[in-house]
C-alpha cells in the first residue's frame, strides 16, 4: 500500500477544452465522485504539476479538491527545488523536471519516495520520476477525438490499482486502460485559466525553454 500520492491535474483530473469543440476555453471534470475515490485510499495527496500556483488553484476550485488535498507543489516550488538541489546549469540543462520536488516532498512529508506513488498522462513525467525512485508510477490515457469525445480513464480501477500494491518497486510505469467520455457525458464547469496563461511567471518559463531549445540546437550542429 502506497504511503502518499502525487497527482497530476491537466489529463488526469480535469482537461482544459479549447474551440471549436466549445465556445471559449473551459475545464471539464475527468471524474465523478473523485474526492470519495481518493478519500478511499486513505493516504495524503499531493498536487505535483507544472502549472502556475495560480492557475492550479483554479483548477482545484472547479474539481472542489481545494480542502481535500495535503499539499500542492506548483511550477514556482519546482523551480524552487531546482536550483535548491541543482546547479543553474543543470536547470537550465534539465528544465522543470518534476524529480527536482522529490527532496523537498519526502522532507515535508516525512516518506520515502519508494513509498510513494504518481499519477500523470505526459510519459516524460512518468519516466522522469519512476526513474528517480518512486515506488509506482500510473501512466494514464488523455486526449481528445474529432468528435469531441474525451479519451480519459477510470479513477476506480486507479485506486485498485493502487490498493493493491505490495510495495515492491514496479519495474516499470504501468498503463492504465482508456476509457471515452462523450460529450453528452461532460462535467462542465466553465471555468477556464485563460486569463492566467500570461502571467510574468509563464512568460520567464518560456523564455527559459526557447533558450533551452536553442541552446540544444546549436549544441547539436
Amino acid at each position: 500500500m502506497i504511503s502518499l500520492l502525487l497527482l497530476d491535474l491537466d489529463g488526469v483530473i480535469v482537461f482544459e477544452v479549447a474551440p471549436p469543440h466549445v465556445k471559449n476555453l473551459e475545464l471539464i471534470l475527468l471524474h465523478d465522485l473523485l474526492i470519495n475515490g481518493l478519500k478511499t485510499l486513505g493516504v495524503p495527496v499531493v498536487v505535483l504539476t507544472h502549472r502556475s500556483r495560480a492557475e492550479a488553484a483554479v483548477i482545484l476550485q472547479s474539481a472542489g479538491l481545494q480542502g481535500d488535498v495535503a499539499g500542492l507543489i506548483a511550477a514556482e516550488d519546482i523551480l524552487g527545488a531546482a536550483f535548491a538541489y541543482g546547479t543553474p546549469w543543470q536547470v537550465l540543462r534539465k528544465g522543470l523536471r518534476k524529480s527536482w520536488a522529490l527532496p523537498a516532498i519526502e522532507r515535508r512529508y516525512r516518506i520515502d519516495r519508494k513509498k510513494m506513488a504518481f499519477i500523470d498522462d505526459r510519459l516524460d513525467n512518468i519516466e522522469d520520476l519512476a526513474g528517480n525512485g518512486v515506488g509506482i508510477a500510473l501512466h494514464v490515457p488523455s486526449g481528445i477525438n474529432d468528435d469531441g469525445s474525451l479519451i480519459s480513464f477510470d479513477f476506480e480501477q486507479v485506486v485498485r490499482v493502487l490498493r493493491d500494491w505490495n510495495g515492491d518497486p514496479a519495474p516499470r510505469p504501468l498503463a492504465i486502460a482508456p476509457r471515452i467520455v462523450a460529450q453528452s457525458e461532460w462535467y462542465r464547469t466553465g471555468i477556464s485559466t485563460s486569463t492566467l496563461t500570461m502571467s510574468p511567471f509563464n512568460r520567464m518559463r518560456r523564455f527559459g525553454r526557447s533558450l533551452r531549445n536553442l541552446l540544444w540546437k546549436r549544441a547539436a550542429e
